[in-house]
Order: structure tokens, then sequence, then C-alpha cells
């Protein structure tokens, strides 16, 4: 399911950032452009909106369930 990915990614992304793992974030980030340019149609709009504006961690909490943003 398109949603367990981008959160498994998002999750790396933001573990990286916290560890100042540039290579990680760089890993990381690339992947969730691929996935949401080669998947865009599976992707929820709300989700998507985060995602083009790199608000990662409001996406994760989408993801989560947390939609207070």
């Amino acid at each position: 399911m398109i949603e367990e990915e981008i959160s498994s990614l998002l999750r790396d992304l933001l573990s990286a950032t916290a560890d100042s793992d540039s290579e990680g974030v760089l890993k990381a980030t690339l992947a969730l452009d691929i996935v949401q340019k080669e998947r865009a149609s599976e992707i929820p709009k709300q989700l998507q909106h985060y995602l083009e504006r790199r608000s990662y961690p409001k996406a994760l909490a989408f993801l989560e369930g947390c939609q207070d943003s």
C-alpha cells in the first residue's frame, strides 16, 4: 500500500534529519520524490499537498491519523 511505503520513507527521512545524516536525508528525499511522481494518482490529495510542500512532519501525522493541521 502506498501509504505504508511513504510512511516508512518519511520516518527514515525524519530520523536521518535528527541524526544529521545528510546522505540518509538525500536518499529518503529522492525516494519520496520518485514515489510522489510515479504514483501520484494513488496518493490522497491532502498527503500530496504536504509532500509537494515538503511538510514532512505534517505528512507523517496525516498518515498516522493526526490530521490536526
